[in-house]
């Protein structure tokens, strides 16, 4: 996920905190719970929950040569996010393969690719 704001303090707040997950990793899951004979109910699958400061952060050591709207994430208060958990996915014996590093990675020049950066 990358987002480039616009100035618009509203977007920040909407942005707060992020449930994060490669695609691969939910195509996996899907794969893994149709082959799984103990499978009950909806299954989360969140590979990490990233609060917007944190995310600013590793994005700017990463890609300094990228531009953030600091400014605006700075003016936002850190609040305790609700966070998603996969435990029950996990606790099935699914393992994730793709972390955040290449998350953004993939989305950084996917959005190079298509020249929103």
């Amino acid at each position: 996920m990358v987002y480039r704001n616009s100035g618009n303090l509203e977007n920040c707040y909407a942005l707060r905190h992020q449930e994060l997950v490669h695609i691969d990793n939910v195509a996996s899951a899907y794969i893994f719970l149709f082959q799984c004979p103990k499978v009950d109910g909806r299954y989360i699958c969140s590979f990490v929950g990233t609060p917007i400061h944190e995310l600013t952060k590793f994005l700017s050591i990463r890609y300094p040569e990228i531009p953030l709207a600091t400014n605006l994430i700075n003016a936002i208060k850190d609040e305790k996010p609700i966070r998603l958990s996969s435990k029950k996915l996990l606790g099935l014996g699914f393992k994730f393969s793709y972390g955040l590093e290449e998350m953004m990675d993939g989305a950084i020049q996917s959005c190079k690719e298509k020249g929103f950066l």
